[in-house]
């Protein structure tokens, strides 16, 4: 064996070991994540507010982005283009996913609803090793499949383009691919993706529909060839291969119940007072009270009574004598308010928390009036009137239970 053959082996053994370094210090594709934030504060307007910061596309189109939710996505890449393939998937490609549902799930009481979320528009900022003029997929661009061009602006050196594409079909995206036409056909140009912004919309049911608390959900999307996000043939150095979108909304509901001074004491008397049966008039058929209050409510919540003395599911009021008579109790709110889908109109209250009716708001109900009703009726006024001249007391308290 000479002298050069163990050389050329040690040669050989030193090229496997540099290999073997470089494929571990490249970074291995890694999940992404990016969140989405809104919150609900009980205002009129009965909508979210969005809270995510917003992404690229609002720092490069500061008009464009009052119209649109945005948000910066951690995807780059490099993408390697070829002026004249027949494959549109060899040329800048782009293709983002169809509109998607998520349930998101109430942190306190396991409440789910569904939302939905579509992808409407894509920023990047794509720079390249080579003339911006004749060499940019991006610059003296030719747009083609389901994007419209929204606008670009660009730097000679380095060579880097900004553009922004709005989405045709947001429900089910199409391709999209560009190309330089000043580009000779067969050049090979690698584009390099520094960042990724885009636009969305996520539609949610009425926050004043939902109880209040924190609502959480997330969305997992592939990143690839024939991915959700897919950025045609050719694709390297991609920083992940999936991205997850986490979904976080608060809803902080209004609710204020404002009661007239002396509403706390309820006098139940017949239509026009007492003056007309003691001037020896017909007796009464009835007693009543009506409390008026004014509501502001922005989301659901409950109503129960709980009584001094009980008369069957009414509360009672009892004289000295110990004669009680129950008394009806019943509420009226601002056509705002539904219960079992129907307006509250004298609506029956029951007793005890675990027979509380459930309001649901059909709008957010801002400073409008109700009624708590109190009522004495027909069959139980003979009783009370055999006792002339005695007082019959007791305590109601109705609950209003925003803590759903």
């Amino acid at each position: 064996m000479s002298l050069r053959e163990p050389i050329q082996a040690m040669r050989r053994a030193a090229q496997l070991g540099g290999a073997l370094l470089l494929a571990l210090a490249w970074p291995a594709a890694q999940a992404l994540e990016v969140t989405l934030t809104a919150e609900y504060l009980g205002g009129g307007s009965g909508r979210f507010d969005n809270t995510t910061p917003p992404g690229g596309i609002c720092r490069y189109w500061i008009s464009t982005c009052r119209n649109m939710t945005t948000v910066d996505l951690p995807i780059t890449y490099i993408k390697k283009t070829t002026k004249g393939a027949t494959d549109p998937r060899d040329n800048y490609f782009i293709q983002l996913p169809a509109r998607r549902q998520v349930n998101i799930i109430n942190d306190q009481t396991g409440e789910s609803r569904t939302a939905t979320l579509e992808w409407t528009a894509l920023s990047q900022r794509v720079g390249i090793n080579g003339s911006l003029n004749d060499d940019h997929p991006l610059y003296n661009r030719s747009l083609n499949g389901g994007c419209s061009a929204v606008g670009a602006f660009s730097t000679e050196r380095p060579a880097i383009v900004n553009y922004l594409w709005r989405i045709s079909d947001p429900q089910s995206p199409q391709g999209c691919w560009s190309f330089n036409r000043r580009t000779a056909i067969g050049r090979v140009v690698d584009a390099q993706v520094l960042e990724t912004s885009i636009a969305y919309d996520l539609v949610v049911p009425p926050p004043y529909q939902m109880r209040a608390g924190t609502y959480r959900g997330s969305l997992t999307y592939s990143i690839g060839a024939g991915a959700d996000f897919d950025f045609g043939n050719d694709v390297s150095a991609l920083s992940g291969n999936s991205l997850t979108v986490n979904f976080v909304l608060d809803v902080r509901h209004a609710f204020v119940f404002e009661f007239p001074p002396g509403s706390d004491r309820a006098v139940l008397e017949p239509k026009g007072g007492w003056s007309a049966w003691l001037a020896g008039g017909k007796a009464p058929t009835k007693l009543y009270r009506d409390l008026p209050f004014r509501l502001w409510s922005t989301g659901p919540f409950k109503v129960y009574k709980l009584c001094q003395h009980y008369a069957d599911v009414r509360c009672g009021i009892v004289n000295d004598n110990g004669h009680q008579v129950p008394v009806e109790v019943a509420l009226s709110l601002p056509p705002g308010m539904h219960y079992q889908g129907r307006p509250i109109e004298r609506l029956a209250l029951p007793s005890g928390r675990a027979a509380a009716l459930q309001f649901e708001s059909a709008m957010p109900t801002l400073n409008r009036p109700g009624q708590l009703h109190f009522e004495v009726g027909r069959a139980d006024m003979p009783g009370m009137l055999a006792y002339s001249g005695s007082t019959y007391t007791g305590q109601v308290t109705v609950v209003f239970d925003a803590e759903l």
